[in-house]
């Protein structure tokens, strides 16, 4: 009697919650399939390899103007990267089911997809399409910078459509010169320890300090009426195929300087970049 008359006084003063009020978010298991689905789409493997970034999810929850969670103490997105995998899988063969495996070696890289828990809505943030993709992911997912200077929201920026690669942010001379070091070597001399890169590295370099002594490479922030401007450097090298091709490697090696308008709608507005100094 006493344990029923204790469920009756749950039941009676417990707050009513409408099922239609319950959200059902995906799992890491479901948002997982359903970044398989989106690079499949595309490159049609039996299997992927898929890295939760958890960094990248804060900071997404952070930058949400609504971000409340909806009580949920989990990210309301998930980011995966996406690799090749090995991995056994059933197919048909001639009309019978039959037993394959997939055997990669370092294969491929797609990118970073993030998935939206409660939408199961996919943004795959490839190199071609990224910045129209941010875009998109932060008018849907009400995304705001933090204004006026925007640090961590154009790092997040960055990340996601740029990639982690070290020439897109040159912030030193020794860290451009790394740069441009292994560039030429590996289109020089990709293959055998010779002489022959370093050489041209060297006079390449001895001509851009010379024409760029008074140069101080960083990132700099401004606020604007807009939002913030925000200013810095990257390299491109020479364009490198795999395997190497024969002749000289094509394209010229170039500091640029690159311009980004972070408005305080969350979009981000790619200025046209300058050349600082190119010469093969």
């Amino acid at each position: 009697m006493e344990a029923f008359l204790l469920w009756t006084a749950i039941l009676l003063f417990s707050p009513h919650v409408d099922a239609a009020e319950v959200k059902s978010w995906l799992t890491d298991g479901h948002a997982r399939d359903v970044v398989a689905s989106t690079v499949h789409s595309r490159y049609p493997e039996p299997c992927y390899s898929t890295y939760r970034n958890e960094h990248l999810e804060r900071s997404a929850d952070n930058f949400r103007s609504n971000s409340s969670n909806d009580g949920n103490a989990d990210a309301s997105v998930y980011f995966y990267r996406v690799a090749s995998d090995n991995c056994e899988y059933d197919t048909l063969q001639d009309g019978k089911p039959v037993k394959l495996t997939l055997v990669t070696m370092d294969c491929c890289e797609y990118g970073i997809v993030a998935v939206d828990r409660s939408t199961a809505k996919s943004y795959w943030f490839t190199p071609e399409e990224g910045a129209d993709k941010f875009e998109e992911f932060a008018r849907d997912e009400k995304m705001r910078p933090d204004l006026p200077f925007s640090r961590l929201f154009i790092a997040f920026y960055r990340e996601l459509v740029w990639g982690d690669a070290d020439e897109k942010e040159i912030s030193s001379l020794e860290q451009l010169r790394k740069a441009v070091g292994r560039n030429f070597q590996s289109a020089y001399s990709p293959y055998e320890k010779d002489g022959v890169w370093a050489r041209k590295f060297e006079l390449w370099w001895r001509k851009f300090v010379s024409k760029n002594s008074r140069l101080t490479l960083g990132t700099t922030y401004q606020p604007i009426s807009e939002g913030t401007r925000v200013s810095g450097y990257s390299f491109s090298g020479f364009k490198l195929t795999v395997p190497r091709s024969d002749g000289p490697p094509k394209g010229k090696p170039t500091l640029f300087q690159w311009t980004l308008l972070i408005k305080s709608d969350g979009t981000v507005e790619r200025l046209p970049s300058k050349a600082i100094y190119s010469n093969r």
